[in-house]
């Protein structure tokens, strides 16, 4: 069995070590651990849909990730198991699961899994056993399946002529990714905005001898601004769910 985490505990405080001690304990020797990243900022969990909906696809069919970006963390809010294109997503029933088409969601039964749980840390005694319940029963033995997901969604605002879209992810490098695909572009567009700066082309690369800001299409297919060698982000002030306007 596969396993990833993607959290926001950083390597410190030894939380990743924990998960994954129980996660080892539960599975014996059938479980494979990746971490996809503990460096999601803090309680971000706009950042952390975007590492979702584009590092999740990559991994084998019936993987399980367990996603713990979890600012609720203890409260009434629900945990979740979400299918997703023959993936397994286990995590808190926020934002972080915002940017992906839900298959199956099944809101789960936190009682059934732990009694007596923490109510900090939840990515230990929930999601982690929770995790080892679906691969050995399925999802649905994890408790009751909801017809109609409430989670928030942060996809694009789309109509014949004109798609807004926003800022879901600035990478260490200060480029600004927003949620727009690549196909909403593919039959060409008149201009995309943001904050005072407007495209008329598409770059192929970040490489620019000019330095000038640029639009591109990054290698997950998603809308994305740079500037070489410098930080989009801090030079023209862009930050997460600001808007992006395409006239098409």
């Amino acid at each position: 069995m596969l396993i990833t985490l993607t959290t926001d505990f950083s390597d410190s405080g030894g939380f990743v070590a924990q998960m994954k001690a129980k996660i080892i304990e539960l599975f014996s020797e059938n479980v494979n651990i990746i971490d996809i990243t503990h460096n999601i900022t803090s309680f971000n969990t706009i950042e952390a849909a975007y590492i979702v909906r584009t590092t999740i696809p990559r991994f084998p069919k019936n993987s399980i990730h367990i996603v713990v970006v979890d600012p609720q963390v203890g409260s009434k809010r629900d945990i979740v198991a979400t299918k997703c294109n023959d993936q397994y997503i286990i995590s808190p029933d926020n934002e972080v699961l915002s940017l992906i088409e839900q298959d199956l969601t099944v809101k789960i039964n936190k009682q059934k899994i732990n009694p007596t749980p923490s109510k900090t840390f939840e990515g230990y005694d929930i999601m982690a056993p929770s995790a080892y319940l679906l691969y050995k029963n399925g999802i649905e033995s994890l408790g009751e399946i909801v017809d109609k997901p409430k989670t928030p969604k942060f996809f694009p605002i789309k109509n014949k002529n004109y798609v807004k879209g926003k800022i879901v992810y600035i990478d260490k490098f200060g480029n600004c990714i927003s949620n727009i695909e690549k196909y909403i572009l593919s039959k060409g567009f008149k201009s995309i905005k943001i904050k005072n700066l407007t495209f008329k082309t598409l770059s192929d690369t970040y490489f620019d001898t000019s330095f000038n800001p640029k639009a591109i299409i990054n290698s997950s297919g998603f809308l994305e601004f740079a500037l070489y060698k410098n930080s989009f982000s801090k030079k023209f002030d862009i930050r997460y769910l600001d808007d992006v306007e395409i006239v098409l």
